[in-house]
């Protein structure tokens, strides 16, 4: 089912999620954020997406830290990691 899950990949509910920051430039008084996105997909968790013309950067950051996508992740399950 689960043929290849990436190692930061956070799997919850048979479903799996990696942690993706839109493109694009961020000013230096911001610290990037990490959203919840299953693979192959445009929408995180959370709803957001890149905009048009844009998309979610590669390669996967090692957590998740956008504050919904977290609070979305703990409703589904018990944040058991991928191993």
């Amino acid at each position: 089912m689960l043929e290849s899950v990436p190692e930061d990949a956070v799997v919850l509910a048979g479903r799996v999620f990696v942690a993706l920051r839109k493109s694009g430039h961020v000013s230096s008084s911001r610290s990037r954020v990490f959203h919840a996105v299953t693979p192959y997909c445009r929408m995180s968790l959370c709803a957001d997406e890149p905009g048009p013309g844009s998309h979610w950067a590669e390669p996967p950051g090692q957590q998740i830290t956008c504050s919904a996508c977290l609070r979305r992740l703990a409703r589904l399950g018990n944040g058991r990691r991928a191993a």
